[in-house]
């Protein structure tokens, strides 16, 4: 669990009491000793709009990784108590509106967090392939060439207008950035893993036909309420291997066809036409599945597929580019979001 945007729905308040009203709410201090209520606007509705992160609650910052409907229970309660069950505000408050919801699965990379470019890649066919309307859009450091954030967004739009989005991000990176240094050094010191973590942030706009009363939003279940639909939302938009065989069958079958081409020129070699072609080769198992298309002789294509794989070796080595193993890890990916269980 990460945020949710919530509406204040306010009834027959005044200038100085909202202002009262924003002050103690954008300062609230948690048990942990941290704000973790920002006010984003007080809307042309009247409305005050809200977003509260789970994981600042207990920590400050969104590294922590909240594991429990326990924990975003307490973080409810916890408000309702402090602010809208507070004598001087309750019959300010007409009800409470649910505007978004934000869940995060965290997947662990075994190397750095930019290698998965191809990875990143077939996730954007996949998405786009799913969503009629998709956009898909990275966010690199043109420094370093490293890519650091992306977002899979249903109508191309990475703002509040979008009704569901995909953001996956460098979380060190994301963090490192945001935060004091002194204060980054003392994450990083407490959770050593986060250099390794990728986000997967899934984000969508809610639309309930009632609002809540302040007790029922102190009980709302809300990780039981959303967490597997969060969850099959990457599983299908991203991770659905119909249509990453429908792709890679595709690609290989484009590619066998430029290989056969390519062979009828005189002084053909195969890292010649690896490297004209590397932009759309995601992924070695692609080259191979166009190799058996293309060599009929099986001791030719072995020893075809021996020296494409040492030069993809090289190649990812020297670029820095996971491409040997794509096929492994997008099922690795696969089998771990749908082990994920946070409904303790």
């Amino acid at each position: 669990m990460d945020t949710i945007e919530i509406s204040l729905i306010l009834n027959n308040i005044d200038i100085s009491k909202l202002q009262v009203l924003r002050e103690e709410i954008s300062s609230l201090i948690s048990p942990f000793g941290y704000r973790f209520i920002d006010i984003i606007e007080f809307s042309r509705k009247g409305n005050l709009v809200l977003k509260i992160s789970y994981p600042r609650y207990f920590s400050g910052t969104n590294v922590y990784l909240i594991r429990s409907r326990r924990e975003c229970f307490e973080v409810q309660k916890y408000f309702c108590q402090e602010i809208l069950e507070d004598n001087k505000w309750k019959e300010f408050i007409a009800g409470i509106k649910l505007s978004r919801v934000d869940i995060p699965f965290t997947f662990y990379v075994d190397t750095v967090f930019s290698h998965y470019r191809n990875i990143f890649y077939i996730f954007a066919h996949v998405y786009d392939l799913k969503k009629k309307k998709a956009h898909s859009r990275a966010f690199i450091d043109l420094i370093t060439d490293e890519i650091q954030t992306l977002i899979y967004s249903s109508n191309g739009s990475s703002r509040k207008d979008c009704n569901n989005k995909l953001e996956i991000y460098n979380q060190y990176k994301n963090l490192e950035g945001k935060l004091k240094k002194d204060v980054f050094i003392k994450v990083i010191q407490k959770y050593p893993d986060l250099e390794k973590r990728m986000r997967l942030e899934v984000s969508k706009r809610i639309n309930l036909r009632n609002n809540f009363s302040i007790q029922g939003f102190k009980n709302f279940d809300i990780l039981r309420k959303y967490y597997s639909e969060y969850k099959k939302y990457i599983l299908d938009n991203i991770l659905d291997f119909t249509i990453i065989e429908e792709l890679y069958n595709q690609w290989a079958k484009e590619l066998s066809d430029r290989l056969d081409k390519e062979k009828t020129i005189k002084n053909f070699n195969y890292e010649t036409f690896i490297l004209k072609n590397i932009k759309n080769l995601y992924d070695y198992e692609i080259i191979k599945r166009a190799l058996k298309i293309s060599i009929d002789n099986i001791s030719t294509r072995e020893n075809a597929i021996t020296k494409v794989r040492k030069i993809l070796k090289e190649y990812e080595k020297e670029n820095k580019v996971i491409i040997l193993d794509v096929y492994s890890i997008l099922n690795k990916i696969k089998d771990y979001i749908e082990n994920q269980d946070s409904l303790k």
